[in-house]
């Protein structure tokens, strides 16, 4: 291998990120289908109604392992997400 008279802070660094910065990904947290739901949810709510969701409440429907999650304004109901954690529950759902 050659010696160079370059420096590593002369050559361009290849990112994970590509061109974006570091702090505009994100993460979602945890690997479970509600978890991503959560990460979905309010990525949603901050493109379509540019709304910063927080902790999300959950409302159980049926059992513990089937709930939604709603965002309103003024009474309007502008998403709505559901959850069925279980193969009963999901084919009940559909």
């Amino acid at each position: 291998m050659e010696q160079s008279d370059l420096s590593s802070n002369d050559a361009a660094v290849d990112t994970l990120f590509g061109d974006r910065k570091e702090k505009e990904v994100r993460l979602h947290e945890g690997a479970s289908s509600d978890r991503y739901l959560a990460h979905i949810f309010r990525h949603m709510s901050k493109e379509l109604f540019n709304k910063d969701v927080g902790v999300l409440t959950y409302q159980t429907l049926r059992n513990k392992d089937f709930q939604e999650v709603t965002l309103e304004r003024n009474g309007e109901v502008l998403l709505h997400f559901e959850a069925a954690c279980g193969f009963w529950n999901i084919q009940k759902w559909s």
